[in-house]
């Protein structure tokens, strides 16, 4: 087939209560014992509680249409979530194609009449204003085209079959960071320059962070350097207009008046900020919502500038002895790295990224490889000395240590700085000039769908009553597992059972007439019977000041 990836020519009373404590959550879990009867539960309130009513079914959705890999429809007031296709979602967005039904859900689980989504053109005249390059992520050689940063096993790149680059970081809290080899360059108009990713990073509690740097750093950090053009998209921006693994494309246009950001072709921030250098490295920086399985999505990436040639070559990941930077006579340990990937190579190239502490000489920060010293330097300029700022160095490998002969390891490897105070080794690897042939694995299968995180709270709180206030919020997850609803037991004994049969979210005042101290437990039911259930504790206590 005709590759996708080109270049193009244009283009929050004296009553003292504690609130509650999320326990056993298991999000994501995989039935154990998978079951085709879901689990129904039969509404029960003991004489104390009273249980919330339901309101009248909820309106469908409108405007419902699809195009570029999404499907949107307007958001319908008072709706927990919306069932497309079959597929339960909180945002007014899902991705997918084609004419599906979509649903509004109420937080009783009861469903609109379906609306039937109708089919627009996509929006393509992106390409052709990134007259440069445009990758597509048609082929497997995700290092041939960018360097790619995160923390070592937890940030896993492969390749969906649609052409998609998957980032699953399983760990959690983890960010990756792709800085592309081909530089952005600027051209002599009006229109300086242009960058586009299309990706699902920034969805609810997610981050996508675009860095324009003159230099070559793998890692851009807190503190991005003082000539950098730094855009950040997060919940702060357009909140509620993107859906938990939605791509949407999102455009950095440098112009001779300053910076526009675009979503979906519309503007949605500017900066008078007009660059200074004429080229500079795109770093993309993606980070999935936290407490979910993380995973990100970047389906094309273009930058603007003139053909210009890469140079190829293979990287080898080196892990250094400690991560602690050394100071420069500081005992090592004996720790080494093979010495394979420099054998008759032609030249190498040793770079890593640190982390600063509050102080320290980077000006003598140096690589120590057996015997031999490598000194390292910035790969950008106007970099910041602040603590916790990052900072990529670079150093040429001696050709003593690419010969033939001599030992097959190098120990120890370590880096060493003067005064170097709680600085740390974020990644190091070498580069060695050379095609690469590492391929991306196929992208595993989409993540199961998760049960919304359930959070409780008592509030209102007298001497002889409170409210029993349960959240159930879904709006990070790409996909929700239904919940039959939840119950309610205080000292251990069975007070209530709200059914929400095929639920996904929202939130449910319970009412509780209660004198006295006593323990409060909610627990989340699932559909699923194979699915353990949550839990919250809560302590209604009441004392007086």
């Amino acid at each position: 087939m005709t590759p996708r990836r080109r270049v193009i020519a244009a283009v929050c009373t004296a009553i003292v209560l504690a609130l509650a404590v999320l326990a056993l959550r298991q999000t994501g879990d995989t039935p154990q014992n998978p079951s085709s009867t879901p689990v129904r539960l039969t509404e029960y309130a003991a004489d104390f509680v009273k249980l919330p009513s339901q309101s009248a079914v909820p309106e469908p959705p409108s405007s419902v249409w699809s195009s570029g890999g999404r499907v949107h429809w307007a958001p319908v007031a008072g709706a927990a979530g919306y069932e497309v296709a079959g597929r339960l979602v909180a945002s007014p967005e899902a991705a997918g194609s084609g004419r599906p039904v979509v649903r509004t859900v109420d937080a009783f689980g009861r469903r609109s009449a379906p609306v039937r989504a109708a089919e627009r053109p996509a929006d393509d005249g992106w390409r052709r204003a990134v007259d440069g390059w445009l990758d597509d992520f048609d082929d497997r050689f995700l290092e041939r085209r960018y360097h790619l940063s995160g923390r070592s096993g937890c940030v896993k790149p492969s390749l969906a079959p649609s052409g998609r680059l998957v980032l699953d970081m399983p760990c959690g809290n983890d960010t990756a960071v792709l800085r592309a080899r081909t530089l952005l360059q600027l051209k002599d108009s009006d229109e300086l320059g242009r960058v586009a990713v299309v990706t699902d990073a920034a969805g609810p509690r997610g981050k996508l962070v675009l860095d324009l740097v003159p230099g070559t750093p793998d890692r851009v950090g807190p503190v991005p350097p003082a000539d950098a053009v730094r855009v950040v998209v997060d919940d702060s921006v357009l909140p509620g207009t993107r859906g938990a693994g939605v791509p949407h494309r999102f455009e950095v246009v440098l112009t001779s008046g300053g910076v526009r950001v675009l979503q979906d072709g519309a503007q949605v921030a500017t900066s008078a900020v007009v660059p200074r250098w004429r080229e500079a490295s795109v770093s993309i920086s993606v980070t999935p919502p936290p407490a979910y399985p993380g995973r990100v999505e970047v389906d094309a990436v273009g930058i603007t500038g003139s053909p210009q040639p890469v140079a190829e070559v293979t990287e080898t990941l080196l892990v250094a002895g400690t991560l602690r930077v050394l100071e420069p006579d500081e005992e090592a340990p004996g720790i080494g790295v093979a010495r394979a990937p420099l054998r008759g190579a032609p030249g190498a190239r040793l770079r890593a990224t640190v982390r600063l502490g509050d102080s320290g000489d980077v000006n003598g920060l140096v690589a120590q490889l057996g015997t031999a010293r490598v000194p390292l330097r910035p790969v950008v300029s106007g970099w910041s000395a602040a603590q916790d700022s990052e900072l990529t160095v670079e150093g040429d490998v001696p050709a003593s240590l690419l010969t033939l002969d001599g030992p097959d390891a190098l120990s120890p490897f370590v880096l060493r700085m003067p005064g170097a105070s709680q600085a740390q080794v974020l990644e190091s690897y070498l580069e060695v000039p050379g095609r690469s042939e590492a391929a991306l694995e196929e992208a595993p299968a989409e993540p199961a769908p998760v049960l919304p995180v359930m959070t409780a709270e008592l509030t209102a709180v007298g001497p002889d009553d409170a409210t029993l206030v349960v959240t159930l919020d879904a709006a990070a997850a790409r996909s929700v597992a239904p919940v039959a609803g939840f119950e309610v037991y205080v000292d251990s004994g069975h007070a209530a059972t709200l059914p929400i049969p095929g639920g996904i979210g929202g939130r449910h005042e319970v009412g509780l007439s209660l004198k006295g101290s006593h323990d409060v437990e909610v627990r989340l039911r699932p559909e699923d019977p194979g699915r353990q259930a949550d839990s919250v504790w809560l302590d209604l206590s009441r004392s007086s000041r």
